[in-house]
C-alpha cells in the first residue's frame, strides 16, 4: 500500500469520526433542551391536578415568574453597583444592605409561591408536593467537587 492511499484512508477515518462525534453532540444538545410546556404538563400529570387546580397553579406560576424576573434584574443591578463602587465603605455597606434586602424578597417570593401551590393541593397530593419542592431546592445546589 502506498503512502498516498494510506494517508487518504486515515483522513477519511478522521472525517468520519468527526461527523459521528458531531452527531452525538447534537443529539445530546437536543435531549437537554428544556421545553417549559413539557415541564408544565409533567407537573400536572405528576400531581393529577384537576381543572381548577391547574388554573390556580398557572395564576400562581405566572405571578411568581414576573416577580422573580423583576427581582432578579434588581439583584443584578444592585450587585453591579456594589462591585463597581470602590469608594466610601458606608456607601458600600448601604449597597450591601440593598443586596441583602433583595435576596430576602426573592426567598419570600419563592416561599409565597410554594405556599400557594401547597394550598392548591389536596391532602393526598401534599406529601408528593413537599418532596417535589425539596427537590427543586436541592437541584440548584452545586455538587461538591464539580465545576460548571
Amino acid at each position: 500500500m502506498n503512502k498516498t492511499k494510506l494517508l487518504s484512508i486515515l483522513v477519511g477515518l478522521l472525517v468520519l469520526l468527526n461527523v459521528i462525534t458531531l452527531c452525538f453532540l447534537l443529539i445530546g444538545m437536543q435531549r437537554n433542551h428544556h421545553n417549559p410546556e413539557e415541564g408544565r404538563k409533567s407537573i400536572m400529570n405528576r400531581f393529577s391536578f384537576n381543572g381548577n387546580q391547574i388554573k390556580l397553579f398557572e395564576i400562581s406560576k405566572t405571578k411568581h415568574m414576573k416577580q422573580s424576573k423583576s427581582l432578579s434584574m434588581e439583584l443584578k443591578d444592585a450587585s453591579l453597583a456594589y462591585y463597581n463602587y470602590s469608594a466610601v465603605n458606608e456607601i458600600k455597606d448601604s449597597l450591601y444592605s440593598n443586596i441583602e434586602s433583595i435576596t430576602q424578597k426573592i426567598y419570600k417570593a419563592n416561599q409565597n409561591h410554594f405556599d400557594d401551590v401547597r394550598r392548591i393541593c389536596n391532602p393526598a397530593q401534599l406529601p408528593e408536593m413537599d418532596f417535589f419542592i425539596k427537590g427543586l431546592i436541592n437541584r440548584k445546589r452545586p455538587q461538591p467537587g464539580k465545576r460548571r
